[in-house]
């Protein structure tokens, strides 16, 4: 009965306050934190091809498709193109890349907004250019998820002398 009174005098508190709302982008710039996911940014000369970042996309947003140019490491010439219409900005593509090929900045929110859908199909030689000339950066790439894991511990072996 407590914890009904609580809640109860909480929403009586909330009730009569002004409500808080953020007028991005008029007259508020977008809040931006260090570890923002935002669009995509491809290495073309690191990417090989190997397709880990479509199988690990849970919202099936990254297709492989052809690229014409002489990529040496990349045989098959072909690279990721990203849906961002589909795109849940997760991480996985940037955390799975075994080439660190792929990196996410903070553009997103309005900067990312089209009434047009099908121009949120990036194609391979787009990701390769910076989302925009000025004022980007790059918050989220495979080295953040590598800081992140604690080294592993070593697993203790018993003799087994003595046990009878």
């Amino acid at each position: 009965m407590e914890m009904v009174w609580a809640t109860l005098s909480k929403t009586v508190k909330y009730l009569f306050r002004k409500p808080y709302t953020r007028m991005v982008p008029k007259s508020e710039p977008p809040f931006k934190t260090e570890n923002l996911r935002g669009r995509h940014i491809l290495d073309l000369n690191k990417c090989t091809g190997c397709g880990m970042c479509k199988i690990v996309c849970p919202a099936f947003a990254i297709d492989l498709v052809p690229v014409e140019g002489d990529f040496p490491q990349n045989k098959p010439k072909r690279f990721p193109r990203i849906d961002l219409h589909k795109c849940t900005f997760c991480g996985l593509c940037v955390e799975y890349c075994p080439f660190s090929a792929l990196v996410m900045t903070d553009t997103t929110g309005f900067e990312l907004y089209t009434k047009d859908k099908d121009s949120t199909l990036v194609m391979p030689t787009e990701l390769a250019k910076p989302p925009k000339p000025e004022g980007y950066r790059v918050t989220i790439t495979k080295d953040r998820f590598l800081k992140q894991l604690p080294p592993p511990k070593p697993k203790k072996v018993e003799s087994k002398k003595g046990k009878g």
